[in-house]
This record gives structure tokens, sequence and C-alpha cells, in this order.
């Protein structure tokens, strides 16, 4: 709906402050698209009655400008810029107008559901790689709501290239703050310069906004796990720390889409329904095969299926422990479950498990864990590994003469993967990442079978 009064005030607000001539000539004014200090965005029409949308500049407002950048890029979902105009007081730069509405709306009226939501996340990871992945990278520094328009198809395009930049690995800091302050990372206030990584810390920003509601983290508000762990990696403080890539944000997003959890429980439920039935059409003739396991005569046959050796490792944890936290055998385990274990079974104390080095996370004797994680922040195999070997024998991983050099961080974790190796615990699981309840099961009963022998 056009407002005309508004319209109208707002040109004679800036009659002082003429366009270029050449521009109103081939351009009529039809609607203010928005407004702030020293800049409106028109919807204008030209003689053909196409519809373009209009950027207008104050130049003693605004000390940079359209940089250019827009011109150099040519990609569905982007607008492609038109022609640029200038005065004494005012630069004006014409694009493509895109139909649809801005996203920030859109989730104001609809209810998005999570698949939704990812989707639309999903496609945005697609235009940054374009913009990323280009020789000179280009960095749009203002990835916010306001800013993704969805068009009526369901498509979505990034608008507003006015403060994008191009990343040169030469400079260590940006000269000015631009930007939006709720979905800008550290580095945007002049910390350091802005890379890849800036984009990605405001895409986390809006996935958390278009689940929560807010830019700010709430701890009251829960968050599908795996999108709650994608959140916290994309918007960690140090660059460092972030995805260094759009394209691993995507294939997290991928794995993260609810509907894709589902079809991936069916799909191993499936595999291993069809590897038990090939483990008992050919049981006997494997069974003679098999001439080595690392473990006692009690332990499980290494022929059995991934899914046999989780239910053999809970139902050993169950006995020996008469624990059932492991009986959830296919969730997600955390940190927190990880912590779980060393204390209410193992008998560590709580503050040795929980301690913390104040400094750079490393190996120490003061505490058991070198990392500083969240409990909610899902486990690796590694530290998994780890955690069993050094409840058992904390000597084996304070014993680093057998790494021949001093590459990589945490040596004891590597030590502890290497005997973890040599001895079998944890064979044949190959999953590096995001262990499930039944699979740290594995490792700690394979481990305890082991220092038991």
């Amino acid at each position: 709906m056009r407002n005309e009064e508004l319209l109208q005030s707002i040109l004679d607000a800036y009659d002082s402050l003429p366009y270029p001539k050449a521009f109103l000539a081939e351009y009529d004014i039809m609607e203010c698209l928005s407004e702030q200090k020293g800049v409106c965005t028109f919807l204008v029409q030209n003689a053909e009655g196409k519809d373009c949308a209009a950027k207008c500049f104050e130049k003693k407002v605004w000390g940079i400008v359209q940089n250019g950048i827009l011109e150099t890029l040519d990609h569905h979902d982007l607008p492609k810029h038109i022609a640029t105009y200038e005065n004494e007081d005012t630069i004006v730069t014409v694009r493509e107008y895109i139909e649809g509405i801005p996203l920030d709306r859109m989730a104001k009226e609809k209810d998005l559901s999570e698949q939704e939501i990812v989707q639309i996340c999903i496609r945005l990871c697609d235009i940054l790689a374009y913009l990323h992945h280009r020789e000179k990278p280009v960095i749009h520094r203002d990835i916010k709501p306001q800013n993704i328009i969805v068009r009526p198809d369901g498509s979505i395009a990034l608008i507003d290239f006015d403060i994008a930049r191009v990343y040169r690995s030469e400079n260590e800091a940006d000269t000015m703050f631009f930007g939006t302050v709720a979905y800008a990372p550290p580095e945007q206030y002049g910390f350091s310069q802005t890379d890849c990584r800036t984009d990605i810390y405001a895409l986390g920003i809006v996935l958390r906004w278009l689940l929560t509601g807010s830019t700010k983290e709430n701890q009251n508000i829960r968050v599908y796990r795996p999108l709650a762990k994608i959140i916290r990696k994309c918007t960690a403080f140090s660059p460092k720390e972030r995805y260094s890539d759009v394209s691993q944000v995507k294939k997290e997003l991928l794995s993260a889409n609810p509907r894709s959890q589902r079809l991936h429980a069916v799909s191993i439920t499936l595999c291993g329904i069809a590897a038990a039935a090939i483990v008992v059409f050919a049981g006997v003739k494997i069974y003679q095969k098999v001439t080595y396991t690392p473990f006692t005569k009690d332990a499980i046959p290494a022929y059995l299926s991934d899914e046999e050796r989780i239910e053999d490792a809970v139902s050993y944890m169950k006995e020996k422990y008469g624990t059932s936290m492991f009986d959830e055998m296919g969730e997600y385990a955390t940190v927190g479950d990880l912590r779980r274990v060393l204390i209410d079974l193992y008998g560590l104390d709580h503050d040795y498990v929980y301690g913390m080095n104040d400094g750079i996370p490393q190996e120490s004797d003061a505490y058991f864990l070198p990392w500083g994680w969240d409990d909610e922040q899902y486990v690796d195999r590694e530290p998994v590994i780890y955690a069993a070997v050094k409840v058992h024998d904390p000597s084996i991983v304070a014993d680093w003469s057998s790494i021949k050099d001093d590459n990589g961080y945490y040596p004891g974790v590597r030590v502890a993967a290497a005997f973890a190796e040599k001895t079998g615990i944890a064979a044949g699981m190959k999953r590096p990442s995001d262990l499930t309840k039944g699979e740290v099961a594995i490792v700690f009963a394979d481990a305890d079978r082991i220092f038991e022998r």
C-alpha cells in the first residue's frame, strides 16, 4: 500500500537536497520503502514501468556509500545493480527490485516451523557461499532478517550491500564500525579485520532469532540441541572458534534438520536389521574365521553388528554399575553425561572433574579434563576415549614419551587414542563426533574389560 502523505513529507524534507537530475529524468518515485538518517530507499519506476529500488545517500551524513561491489556480482538471489547517479550532495544507487517480504515481517506474520527455519538458513548459506568463495571474497557485514527477502515461491534473496567489503588478507582491522549492533560480531567493532566468519556470526544470530524471537541467548528457551550447537559455534566470541567456511554450516544444518534426523534414525534402524540378518545367515562361518579379540572370553565377539555391540555395552554397564544412564542409547551424549559417568560410576571428585585452568585449556594433574566445555555440548570420540583410559590409569595419558613430535594440542589425548587403537578399545567405532549414549557405553565397557584382564 502506497503512503502518499509519508512520501510527500519526505520529499518536502529533501527539497533542500535535490536529487541528481539524470536520476529524476529516468525514474518516477512511487513509494518510500524505508528512511533513516541521511538515507532513504524508494520504490521507483522507469519509463517502461519496471519497478526498481533506489537508495539515496546524503553525502554529508554518510562517509562512505555504494562501493561498487554489487556491480561485480551475478547471482539469482542477489539484486542486480542498474545505475548510480551523483551530484554535489547526493548519491543515488538503483538496483533491481525483488518482489517479496522481509524475513522479519514474515516471521512475525507466520509461525515458522524448525524445518522451515533450517531451510531458510540453508538457502542463505548458498548465497553466502557464492560471495565468500569468489577469488576476492565479498563480506556482506549486515546479515539480518530485514535484509533477507522471502519471495512468493519461498526462495530468498539477500539485499543491501552498502557496507559490504572485499576481504584483503593483508589488512589487520577495519577502520570503522558499520552494521546492525545485534547481529555484528566483536571484530566488526574494530578489534580485527572482518572476514567470512563475520557473516557466519550474523547467520548464527539470525538462526537464534528465528528460533527464539531474540538475538540474545536465553537459557529459559529450549532450542533443539543440534541447532543450539550450530548457533554456539557460529556466534563464538573468537573468530577462530567459529566455522571457518559457510559450507560447514550448511552441512551441519542439513544434518540437524529434524526431518533429516528422523530419516537418519530410520536409516540406522533399517541398516541394523539388514546387518543382523546378514550376521545370522553367515554367523557360523564368520565365527570360525574370527580368531582374535582383544577382550576376555566374556566379551562381545568382533563380528557383532554395531547395534548389538551397543546393546551389549549398555547391558554390561548396567549390570556392573547398576546404572540406567545409558538406557536411552540412541540419544546424543553431552559433556554433562560424560562428567556424570566419571563422578557417579567411577567415583571421581566433582571439583576434580569440573576443574578448569584459569588460562589456556591444557592437561594438568589438578583437574581431569583439559577442556572447559559446557555440559550441554555434545562429545566427540577422542575425549571419551581419553576419559575412559585416564579413569583407569592416569599414568598412561601422562606419559608422552611415545609421541615423536610436539605438534597438536593435548598430547595426552593423542597417547590415549594410540593406546585405544593398540588394545581394541572402541574397535569398529568410526564416527568421530557427536557420540550417542550407547557409543559412550561401548568405550567405557571396552576399557573396563581391557583393564580387568
